[in-house]
Parts: structure tokens; C-alpha cells; sequence
């Protein structure tokens, strides 16, 4: 199915659509995917790419929050906790357990600090204790044992036990376990296929403006030109940090959103990516404030900076944020130094959380909510405000049950256990990847490699895309063999990539893999423009563009005085 070709002829039919989503990140689609399971008519429309903004800026984490238990949102701990475990069992070819190793300087330092924190009686911050973390997992674990699939945690005491040269101010290490997601932005691909297939009665369309007209909203697609005018019974405001803005243009002025920046670096580092064995570190920077960073497949992910900004088009990150991670992270281990020199990309993203919560950003409130107005024109408005990666799945079925009660509605549908289209067959242990690349082999006489690159990719959609790319001949790209022309085009015509960022950033992992060059770029977007009928002059221009950005090449843009970061 091609997203976006289906989705327009869906629009150009005339139905109409009771409910319009604005907003293409990861809680628009999931509300998305709940009413078409639930058989409730649904337009998606975003002005950008579907997962741009925080999406995909985030840690690419499942994990059920154990900071948040400072501030006592257990109810959010619980939630994220049982959410991760789902993600683990029904979404495994990417959701993977991530052992994450806590160094700790003091057993019973700031265990006093903690306990005022956690009563609400002071926002200071403070060492963490081997006490008072042991005491914490004990809790996270015990409000994440619903449908529980990870270790409980460890503790090492003795020096013999941490891993090789871990700073000498360590004196306990404990680890315990949450999860990865290797490729959110294909997550959310899956979601909008699922919801497509579900339903004919909803659409999903990328790149669009749209402003209110009259009692509705007028959508033009900025590709095809195509214009409709709907009057939706509701409207569902998923825009993220753009919420309160989103509402502006609707008519309605509210302060929802908290908006607070923050930044990962990505970097290269052979030895500290073989130090860390395929383990997260999550550690006091000295000050206080807790830092983690994690090996991903080839690039190691540190991060993340926390600062209050009063626009969420605040897409910026100061050299000092660059210097601050790659600073902290080189205390971790006495014989391994790390430099901004060691970045190979920056990415940044606007949290879109609650209002409230006191000056300390530590303090906001990390649960999300629906915020319920009415426009002017007696349609219901809701607001999903906060909200993170782990608990899209409950977010979105929280929101689609209020909708299902203003449209009495009942739900028929339960997407708690509903595997993703891309895991199908591919539970834990590694044998169901095998058994599919073995098929890819023989069915389609792909090479090993070839066959392993798409499953690794795409989990259990593997399948189609190989079939895809073997409907006609097919060519590896140039400057990155290890891609071909027609899986390229699969990516912009069924998954909707429209411009070259969108295929560089949100459909492929070569930026974060540390891979993209000038040569790939321009491949890409040369071959981005063939696919679309598109002109030389038109590629030469988003060639340039997307060279021109700091997300795409960033080298030796961390060391300049500011590194603007955008994402689009």
C-alpha cells in the first residue's frame, strides 16, 4: 500500500471523516491506529514528516521511568513499566532488554536528599546512594512486574566485578534492566500501514497546510496540490510542543505546554563502544544530574541536556550542551577520553510537557493528559499534553476511549496484545530472523547479507520489500552498496517520503549509524527526484539544502560557536 497515493484518493472520495488528528508523531498515530481498529472514520494530517520533532529526538528508550519516582508519578512508572514489557513481547524485532549499569560514588550519601525529594520537601539535587537506588528498584520493579520479561537488578561491591577502568570514585555498581527501540520512526510506519489496512475510513497524509474555514478546516496537500474541506464532529490537537499553537489557529488560546529542549549526541568511539559491551551507562555527572549513553548499532547515543525555552521551534544546542555531555561522559572511565571531536551527529528535540511543576525542570510532571475544550464551533477539541515513547500505545488508547464516548462508540478492538506488522514471526532469540532470512535466501535468491541488511531493517516486513525490490532489476547505491535503488523506492512511495530528509533522517538509520556522506546525499536525492518525476534543478536544490544541515553532516558543526539543529 502507498501511504500517501491511497490516502489522497481516500480524501478525494468525499466520505468525510468524523475525527481529524493533527499532528504525525508517535501519540497522533497511535490514536490514529486505535479508531480505524475501532471502525471510527479518521484523517491524520501533519505540516511536516510524520515522526519530525520529538519523535524522533528522543533517547530511543522503553523504559518505565525510575527517575520519576523522586516526584512520586507511580501511577506513570507503572503505566511505562508495563508498556515497555508489552513493547518487548509484541514489537521484538525492535524492542531489545538493555542492561543499564549505575555506577554509584556513596552508599549512604544523599540518601537523606533523595527521601526529602521524593516527600516533595525539597527540589535540591544530590548524589545518588547505592541505598537509596537499591531501594528505588526494588519499587520499579515491583510496579513493572505486569507481564514482566526483564532481569531483577544486580549489585557489585567490589572493584573486581565493575567493568574494566570504571572511574576510581565508584565504589558500588548496580545494574538493572529496561529497553531499546533500534527504529522508532519504522514503528510508527507500521502503526499508519496497520491503521490503513484496518480501515478504509481513514487517510494519513504527510506534508500538508491546513488553516481553519468557516465551521471546519480546509487541508491542502502541498505535493498534489489537492484541497477538501472537512467539518470533523472532533478534533484531536496531537501536535507535541506545538500544542498551544495548534490551538491558536483553532481560535482557542491556552498555556498547556511546559517546552523543554533537549539534546543527544551521537558519536564514534571504538574503544568506548567495546568498552561498554553492548550496555547502557546511566551516571552522576559530578554535579547531581544524571547522565546515560548507550552503544546503538554502530554510533553511541549520550545524552540529555534539560533546558526551559520559551519557543518550541527552539531547535538550537549550544557548544556548551555538546561540551557538557562529551565532558561528563569523559569522567566515566579513568583511560577513556571523549571529545566533540568523537560526534558524528546531534539531535534535539522539544519535550512537550505539562505545564506547571516549579522552576526546576527535574520536577515537571513526565505523565501526560487530555485536555478537553469546544471550538467555536461546538466540535470537541482534544489536547494530548506530555506524553513520551514508552507509553504511546496506553496514550493513544486513552484518548480514543474519550473519543469513543463523545461519538458513542463502543470499542471492539483491544491493542494491548496486538503485535506490529513487523514482528510477526520474529520472537525472542534470534530464530525467527534466521528462519527468514533462510526464506529470503532460497524464495528470493538473495545473498545472506542482502537477506540479513532487510530483515535487520524491517523485521517480519522484510518480506515485501524483498519481493519488491525483486519485481525488477536492481541496483546498489553507489556511495552505499549495502542499499539499492529499489528499496529506496520502496521507502519514498510506500512509505511516503517526500523530500529528501524525510528519507535521510526518519526512513533510514544512516545518520545515527554515523554512514551519511556528501556522496550519499547526493545519490539519494538524486534518485529521490527520479522517483518523484522530478527535475535535476528540484534535486540540486534539496541536495543543497539538506547538506546544508546540521542533523544530515554535522562535522565540525559541534565545535562551532552554536549548532543549530533542525529537523526539516
Amino acid at each position: 500500500m502507498n501511504i500517501r497515493e491511497e490516502s489522497l484518493a481516500r480524501v478525494a472520495s468525499g466520505a468525510g471523516f468524523d475525527v481529524l488528528v493533527i499532528g504525525g508523531g508517535v501519540n497522533g498515530v497511535a490514536v490514529l491506529r486505535e479508531l480505524a481498529l475501532n471502525g471510527v472514520s479518521a484523517l491524520l494530517i501533519d505540516r511536516a514528516d510524520f515522526c519530525k520533532g520529538a519523535t524522533s529526538a528522543s533517547s530511543r528508550m522503553a523504559h518505565g521511568g525510575l527517575r520519576y519516582l523522586e516526584n512520586r508519578e507511580f501511577k506513570l512508572v507503572a503505566e511505562s513499566a508495563r508498556e515497555r514489557n508489552l513493547l518487548l513481547k509484541y514489537a521484538p524485532h525492535f524492542t531489545l532488554p538493555l542492561e543499564v549499569v549505575v555506577p554509584l560514588s556513596h552508599y549512604l550519601r544523599g540518601l537523606a536528599g533523595s527521601i526529602l525529594r521524593f516527600l516533595g520537601l525539597s527540589s535540591r539535587s544530590g548524589p545518588l546512594s547505592t541505598a537509596g537506588l537499591k531501594g528505588a528498584l526494588y519499587l520499579y520493579e515491583f510496579l513493572g512486574r505486569v507481564d514482566k520479561v526483564l532481569p531483577s537488578h544486580r549489585t557489585a561491591l567490589r572493584r573486581a566485578s565493575f567493568p574494566k577502568a570504571l572511574s576510581s570514585r565508584y565504589r558500588a555498581v548496580i545494574s538493572y534492566f529496561d529497553a531499546r527501540i533500534r527504529n522508532p520512526e519504522a514503528l510508527v510506519m507500521e502503526m499508519i500501514e496497520d491503521a490503513l489496512q484496518a480501515s478504509e475510513n481513514v487517510a494519513c497524509l504527510n506534508h500538508v497546510d491546513w488553516k481553519q474555514d468557516g465551521n471546519g478546516v480546509a487541508i491542502s496537500d502541498r505535493v498534489s496540490g489537492q484541497t477538501v474541506h472537512l467539518r470533523p464532529k472532533l478534533v484531536v490537537n496531537a501536535a507535541g510542543a506545538w500544542v498551544d499553537q495548534v490551538n491558536g489557529v483553532l481560535g482557542l488560546n491556552t498555556g498547556y505546554i511546559r517546552p523543554v529542549k533537549g539534546a543527544h549526541v551521537l558519536l564514534r568511539h571504538d574503544e568506548l563502544q567495546k568498552r561498554m559491551d553492548g550496555r547502557a551507562f546511566y551516571f552522576d555527572d559530578g554535579t547531581g544530574r544524571m547522565v546515560i549513553c548507550y552503544p546503538l548499532d554502530h554510533t553511541i547515543l549520550l545524552g540529555t541536556t534539560e533546558i526551559q525555552v520559551d519557543s518550541p521551534d527552539d531547535d538550537t544546542v549550544a557548544a556548551s550542551e555538546t561540551k557538557y555531555l562529551t565532558g561528563a561522559l569523559s569522567s566515566l572511565f579513568d583511560d577513556i577520553d571523549v571529545t566533540e571531536r568523537n560526534i558524528v551527529a546531534v539531535t534535539t528535540g522539544i519535550r512537550p510537557l505539562q505545564a506547571g511543576g516549579g522552576a526546576s525542570v527535574n520536577r515537571a510532571n513526565r505523565d501526560h493528559l487530555i485536555a478537553e475544550d469546544r471550538l467555536g464551533s461546538g466540535q470537541p477539541l482534544l489536547s494530548l499534553v506530555g506524553g513520551k515513547w514508552t507509553t504511546f500505545r496506553a496514550f493513544g488508547e486513552q484518548a480514543s476511549d474519550r473519543i469513543f464516548q463523545l461519538l458513542s462508540v463502543k470499542r471492539r478492538v483491544d491493542t494491548r496484545r496486538r503485535q506490529y506488522r513487523g514482528a510477526a514471526g520474529m520472537g525472542p532469540g534470534g530464530r525467527g530472523r534466521q528462519e527468514l532470512v533462510s526464506r529470503l535466501c532460497s524464495g528470493l535468491s538473495l545473498a545472506p547479507t542482502r537477506a540479513s541488511d532487510l530483515v535487520f531493517r524491517y523485521g517480519a516486513v522484510a518480506q515485501e520489500v524483498a519481493t519488491f525490490c525483486n519485481a525488477s532489476a536492481d541496483t546498489p547505491i553507489a556511495s552505499l552498496p549495502d542499499f539499492t535503488e529499489r528499496e529506496l523506492r520502496w521507502l519514498i512511495e510506500k512509505r511516503a517520503a517526500v523530500f529528501l530528509d524525510d528519507l535521510l533522517l526518519r526512513r533510514t538509520q544512516i545518520v545515527l549509524d554515523g554512514r551519511c556522506t556528501e556522496a550519499v546525499v547526493r545519490d539519494f536525492g538524486l534518485h529521490l527526484a527520479k522517483v518523484r518525476g522530478l527535475d535535476a534543478a528540484w534535486a540540486e536544490k534539496e541536495i543543497a539544502r539538506c547538506l546544508a544541515m546540521p542533523t544530515v553532516l554535522p562535522q565540525g558543526a559541534a565545535r562551532a560557536e552554536t549548532l543549530e539543529v533542525r529537523h526539516g
